[in-house]
C-alpha cells in the first residue's frame, strides 16, 4: 500500500510540474490577421505544443515552437507562433506536452485590411506599491479591459515593482492568468521592470514573446503591424543613455519610414515627453517631463512621420494634451501628435485624499489652476484625472474613437459605482475613405450626344467647377466628458474638455483646433478643475505630506 501511494504521489507531483501555467497571447511583428503567438511556462521542460481549431470545433491542428530555461524558478518558457489562420476569426486552443494540457481558451485574429473595426487598450503602471506581494487591483482591472472585447493591450511599462525579484514576476503572471490567454499583451519596458541583466536574458524578455528589433536583436523595443496601423514600443528603461536613445531614434526613423503607407501610427513607452509637473522645492509632487532626455532624440522623428498618438506612463494619473509639434501646440491633429499619459492600471494613483478631514486633490495642483502659486500645468495640457483607469480605443477605417474609463478598483474602494467615463475624443482622417470604399462595379460606357451640352455656367458665363472632395488631414472631436476625478465636487455642467475641431464640410479642408497655446502656470485652456474653499495653512501642510507620500511610492 505504501509503495502504491508513493508512486501515485510521484505521478501527481510530476504531472503538476508538467502542467502549463500562465498561458498568454502576444502578436507577431507582421501578419496579425493570419498568425498569433502563444507562450506559457512549466517546470518539466517537455517540448511545447499548441492544439487549435475553429471555435466550437475540434482542436485538430497543431503547432510547435521553441523553449528556453528562464531565470530563477520561472521554469521553462515555451513560445509557439501559429500561422495559416483566417482573418477576423475566433479560434479555440490549448497548450501543453508530455500528457499535461491547459484548459481550452479562445482568441480572435486581426482584420485583413484594417477597414473592419477593432478595439485595443492602452494602459500602464499596474505594478505593486510594495515588495510583499502582487498588486491587488491588477486582476480586476485586467478583467475589465478584456470585457471590452479589445483584441490586444499596449502597456506603458512598470509591470512589477522590482524587475530583479523573480517572485514579483511570478505574482504578476499569477494575477493575470485568467485573462492573458484571451487578450494579447504587448508591454513596453518600465524603469521598475529593469533587471540585473539586459537584453534577452532579462526576465521581461524571457516571459513576453515579443517581436525583436534588427538594431539590437532584443525585444526591448519593437514594432508590429495591425490592420492599417503600426504600433511601436520604445524603451526609456534600457538603452536609455545618449547612445541608446540615438540608436532607438535611428531604428524608429527607419521603422516608420518602412511603414509610411500605414494610415495610423502609434508609439508607446514609459517616461512621458510632455507632462504637468510640480516641484515644491523640498519635494517634487510627480515625475517631470523628458526625465530620460529622450525628447531631443525622438520628438523630431514623431514630427517627421506624423505619429498620431504617443502613449506614456510613469506618472500615476491620466493626462491628455492638445496636438503638439516641436514642443508647441499645433493647430489640429492633422498638424501634430496627441500625447497621453496613462499610468493608472493599478499602482497607487494621484486621486483625491482625505487627510485628517482636509480634502487634498494632487491633480488640482499638478495640472489644474493650482493653489498659492503651486501649479504645474504644462503647455497644451487639456484634461487630467487621478483615477485608476484604462483607455479603450477603436479604429474604424479612418476614424479613431478613444474612451477613458475609471475602473471599479480605486485607491480606497472597489465598487462598480466607480466606473465612469473620464474622457473621450475622436480623430478623423477624411482621406481614409478611399482606402475602405467598396469597389465600384464595372458599367457599360455611356454615349453622350455631341449636341447635348450639359455644362452649367456661372452668371458671368464661365464653366462652374465640380465640388471638390475633401482631402484634408485628421481632425478631432471632443465629446465633452467631464473629469471623473472631480465629478462629485464640481458644479453641474462643468466643462474641462479640449476645444477641438468639428468634422470639415465636403468643400473645405480640416478646421483647426482652438486648444490653449499658453504654457506653464499661465495656461487657462483646460486642465483639471479646482475645489475652492480649502483653508490655506492646513492645505499647504497636507500637500507637503501628500507630496512626500506619493513621491515615496513613485520611486
Amino acid at each position: 500500500m505504501r509503495t502504491s501511494s508513493f508512486f501515485v504521489g510521484l505521478f501527481v507531483a510530476t504531472a503538476a510540474l508538467a502542467a502549463p501555467r500562465w498561458v498568454r497571447l502576444s502578436l507577431p511583428g507582421q501578419a496579425a490577421a493570419t498568425s498569433i503567438v502563444v507562450a506559457w511556462n512549466d517546470d518539466a521542460g517537455t517540448s511545447g505544443e499548441v492544439q487549435f481549431g475553429l471555435a466550437g470545433g475540434p482542436l485538430d491542428s497543431t503547432a510547435t515552437g521553441v523553449s528556453q530555461v528562464a531565470k530563477g524558478d520561472l521554469g521553462v518558457v515555451h513560445e509557439v507562433l501559429i500561422t495559416g489562420l483566417q482573418p477576423s476569426t475566433k479560434y479555440a486552443y490549448r497548450v501543453g506536452g508530455g500528457g499535461a494540457w491547459s484548459a481550452a481558451q479562445e482568441f480572435t485574429t486581426a482584420p485583413a485590411d484594417g477597414c473592419e473595426p477593432f478595439t485595443f487598450i492602452a494602459a500602464g503602471d499596474h505594478r505593486s506599491d510594495d515588495d510583499f506581494g502582487p498588486n491587488p487591483k491588477w486582476a480586476s482591472i485586467l478583467s475589465e479591459m478584456a470585457a471590452t472585447g479589445a483584441l490586444f493591450i499596449v502597456e506603458t511599462g512598470d509591470l512589477v515593482k522590482d524587475g530583479e525579484e523573480i517572485s514579483q514576476w511570478r505574482n504578476h503572471m499569477e494575477m493575470g492568468a485568467s485573462e492573458m490567454g484571451q487578450i494579447a499583451l504587448m508591454p513596453s519596458f518600465g524603469n521598475h521592470d529593469a533587471d540585473d541583466v539586459t537584453g534577452n536574458a532579462a526576465a521581461f524578455n524571457q516571459l513576453f514573446a515579443l517581436p525583436t528589433n534588427a538594431s539590437t536583436g532584443s525585444e526591448d523595443f519593437y514594432a508590429f503591424e495591425y490592420g492599417h496601423a503600426v504600433f511601436v514600443a520604445l524603451s526609456t528603461a534600457t538603452f536609455d543613455d545618449a547612445a541608446g536613445l540615438a540608436q532607438q531614434a535611428q531604428w524608429l526613423d527607419e521603422t516608420l519610414e518602412a511603414h509610411s503607407s500605414k494610415l495610423w501610427k502609434f508609439v508607446y513607452f514609459h517616461h512621458p515627453v510632455h507632462t504637468s509637473y510640480v516641484d515644491l522645492g523640498f519635494a517634487d509632487l510627480n515625475h517631470p517631463p523628458d526625465e530620460r532626455g529622450q525628447n531631443s532624440h525622438w520628438v523630431p522623428i514623431f514630427d517627421k512621420h506624423h505619429v498620431d498618438v504617443v502613449f506614456a506612463g510613469h506618472n500615476h494619473f491620466y493626462e491628455r494634451f492638445a496636438p503638439m509639434k516641436g514642443g508647441q501646440v499645433a493647430s489640429s491633429p492633422a498638424q501634430g501628435t496627441i500625447y497621453v499619459t496613462t499610468g493608472g492600471a493599478g499602482a497607487f494613483t494621484y486621486d483625491e485624499i482625505d487627510l485628517f478631514g482636509t480634502k487634498i486633490s494632487p491633480m488640482d495642483v499638478i495640472c489644474g489652476e493650482g493653489f498659492l502659486g503651486f501649479s504645474g500645468k504644462a503647455k497644451g495640457s487639456q484634461l487630467c484625472s487621478g483615477k485608476h483607469h484604462f483607455m479603450e480605443l477603436t479604429l474604424d477605417g479612418g476614424e479613431l474613437k478613444a474612451v477613458v474609463l475609471a475602473t471599479s478598483a480605486q485607491n480606497f474602494s472597489d465598487s462598480a459605482a466607480n466606473v465612469e467615463v473620464i474622457d473621450s475624443f475622436t480623430i478623423v482622417k477624411p482621406m481614409a475613405e478611399a482606402l475602405c470604399a467598396p469597389p465600384v462595379p464595372d458599367e457599360e460606357p455611356v454615349v453622350v450626344e455631341a449636341e447635348a451640352d450639359t455644362t452649367t455656367t456661372t452668371p458671368d458665363g464661365s464653366a462652374a467647377a465640380e465640388p471638390s472632395a475633401d482631402v484634408g488631414g485628421p481632425v478631432a472631436e471632443d465629446t465633452g466628458a467631464q473629469d471623473a476625478g472631480s465629478a462629485a465636487a464640481e458644479p453641474a455642467g462643468a466643462d474641462i474638455g479640449l476645444e477641438v475641431p468639428t468634422p470639415p464640410s465636403p468643400d473645405v479642408g480640416p478646421t483647426t483646433a482652438t486648444a490653449d497655446a499658453g504654457g506653464g502656470t499661465d495656461d487657462d485652456g483646460g486642465g483639471c478643475s479646482t475645489r475652492p474653499g480649502v483653508r490655506p495653512a492646513p492645505w499647504v501642510l497636507a500637500l507637503a505630506g501628500v507630496a512626500l507620500f506619493l513621491r515615496r511610492r513613485a520611486r
